[in-house]
């Protein structure tokens, strides 16, 4: 498994233009993170300032891309402007992307760390600290939204990430085939022209793939014909020499994201 990744999500009550509007800007992280801290504005998109886990100052600088209905605010970071060996991609999700109707924002943080690079304490704190900044940065949201108090979520993200040793290009026309869904796709199984699932209820495999240049996302939905219920679950494909800026890492990182129903359980898809 990788272990270099590390992943945390939370649900925002609030608008994703104004979350993605707050994350785009770096004073933004001396409010909501435990220790990075702004000390100078370098151009639009750059800062240097201070990190919790490093002995020098760093440059973060910002970028944003759009990936179908979803948006990525990505945060680059390195102790040299313009040479960034740490990434982390932050992914906003409305929440009718996973079928659910309430009103906010889906918030999915992945960070590449080379272990090269990075500290020790980056290692042994960076999950427990990056929990802790998403919540600072729900509370810092809300508040502004007017709300007294942490508002829940009816879904919750989890990710699962793998570390893959072949081309990401022979792996994204892989995953975006739907007639090969069944071939890695636990439990389903093919009948012909018609896919079902461990209950034999039949599902329709609905994929979208978007080339970002540096890396892949591809939206994997099951449409459960009968329920007329889609359960979607976005993979991300990075390539290892950018997750971890070494041109000579062979490779991907595949990182899933699946959402769950915060109470019960699903009526259709895996339990």
């Amino acid at each position: 498994m990788e272990r270099n990744t590390y992943a945390t999500s939370t649900f925002i009550a609030a608008p994703l233009p104004a979350v993605k509007s707050y994350l785009m800007q770096g004073e933004s992280l001396s409010e909501y993170t435990l220790f990075s801290r702004m000390r100078e504005r370098v151009d639009d998109t750059t800062w240097l300032g201070t990190a919790s886990g490093y002995q020098s100052g760093l440059y973060y600088h910002v970028r944003q891309r759009a990936v179908g209905a979803s948006e990525v605010v990505e945060w680059h970071c390195g102790t040299e402007r313009g040479r960034y060996y740490h990434v982390y991609p932050m992914f906003l999700f409305e929440p009718s992307y996973f079928g659910s109707r309430e009103q906010g924002t889906y918030y999915h943080w992945i960070s590449f760390v080379d272990p090269a690079r990075g500290t020790a304490m980056i290692a042994e704190g960076l999950p427990t600290v990056h929990r802790s900044e998403a919540r600072s940065l729900k509370a810092q949201l809300e508040r502004r939204e007017g709300h007294k108090r942490p508002i829940a979520g009816t879904v919750a993200l989890r990710s699962h990430t793998i570390y893959v040793d072949a081309p990401i290009a022979d792996a994204a026309a892989f995953l975006a085939d739907p007639a090969r869904a069944t071939e890695w796709g636990y439990l389903l199984r093919r009948d012909g022209d018609r896919t079902f699932d461990e209950y034999d209820r039949e599902v329709e495999i609905r994929i979208t793939a978007h080339d970002l240049g540096e890396y892949r996302v591809i939206e994997h939905d099951t449409h459960y014909r009968e329920a007329d219920t889609v359960i979607r679950t976005p993979f991300v494909l990075i390539p290892a020499a950018v997750a971890f800026a070494r041109l000579e890492a062979r490779g991907f990182v595949l990182h899933r994201i699946s959402a769950w129903p915060t109470t019960g359980e699903r009526v259709v898809g895996k339990q």
